[in-house]
Parts: C-alpha cells; sequence; structure tokens
C-alpha cells in the first residue's frame, strides 16, 4: 500500500507594491533566511527601500513571505534584487509571482531590459525567461 500524505490547506498569497505595508522587523527576518544577505542591519534596509522602486511584498494573511525590490531609470533599464521567500513557502510560486509582478509593473511598462545578479538561482530564473549574457557582463567591486 503506497504511503499517504495528508495534503494541508495552503492560505493564499497576496502579491503588494504598498511600501506602507512593509514590516521592517518581518523583512529582517526574510534577508536572515538567506546566505548573502543575513545579518543586514536595519538602518541600511530602510535606505535600500528608499532608494527602490518598485518594492513588492508576498503576504499569507499579516505575514510577509516574500519580497524583492528593484532599482531602475523607469524607463529603459531596471535591476531586480533580493528575491526572498521564506523557507515553508518556497516551491509555491511565490518568487515567480514577485519577479513577475515586478516586470508588470505600471511604473516600469517601458523598461526593455531587466537585470539580475545570482550566483545559485540560475534554474529559476530561466524558467521566468532570463538568460545569461556574458558579453554584457561587468562588474566592479571595492
Amino acid at each position: 500500500m503506497p504511503d499517504r500524505t495528508e495534503s494541508r490547506p495552503v492560505s493564499p498569497v497576496t502579491i503588494s507594491d504598498d511600501r506602507a505595508r512593509i514590516d521592517l522587523e518581518q523583512l529582517a527576518e526574510l534577508y536572515d533566511v538567506t546566505w548573502w544577505a543575513k545579518d543586514r542591519p536595519p538602518d541600511q534596509i530602510r535606505r535600500a527601500l528608499e532608494y527602490s522602486h518598485p518594492i513588492l511584498t508576498a503576504w499569507e494573511a499579516d505575514r510577509m513571505v516574500g519580497f524583492t525590490r528593484v532599482i531602475s531609470d523607469r524607463t529603459y533599464r531596471a535591476t531586480i534584487w533580493d528575491v526572498i521567500v521564506r523557507p515553508g513557502h518556497q516551491g509555491r510560486g511565490i518568487g515567480a509571482a514577485l519577479v513577475q509582478a515586478a516586470i508588470d509593473h505600471p511604473d516600469l511598462k517601458t523598461v526593455t531590459l531587466f537585470m539580475l545578479l545570482t550566483k545559485d538561482q540560475h534554474p529559476f530564473y530561466e524558467r521566468l525567461g532570463f538568460t545569461t549574457d556574458r558579453d554584457m557582463s561587468m562588474i566592479y567591486r571595492r
């Protein structure tokens, strides 16, 4: 007899670009689940948010379960940053929905080139239509 796994109902998740809804404490918790942004100080998180638009959050009731932000000239180019989904919520399409909401955001409707940096999530972004472009990549680090 095959094992039976009980499935629990999944609460609906909503995507929001309402900056006023952002809870810095919950956002700091999200950053702490990543290897690349762990222990970011709240004042630096606040400053990064100040210079980002749009900022998109995913909510399950009053709990922030996902986040991403964009830096852009709002005309030609945009860079997507910090796509994060709580580990217990991964695999439900939340990250993809956040990235798609960024690409489709009305304030970015004329943007023709979206960029992002990733070290280990290439297959995820490729499924969303991103490609590697080695001819255009240059980076300067301090």
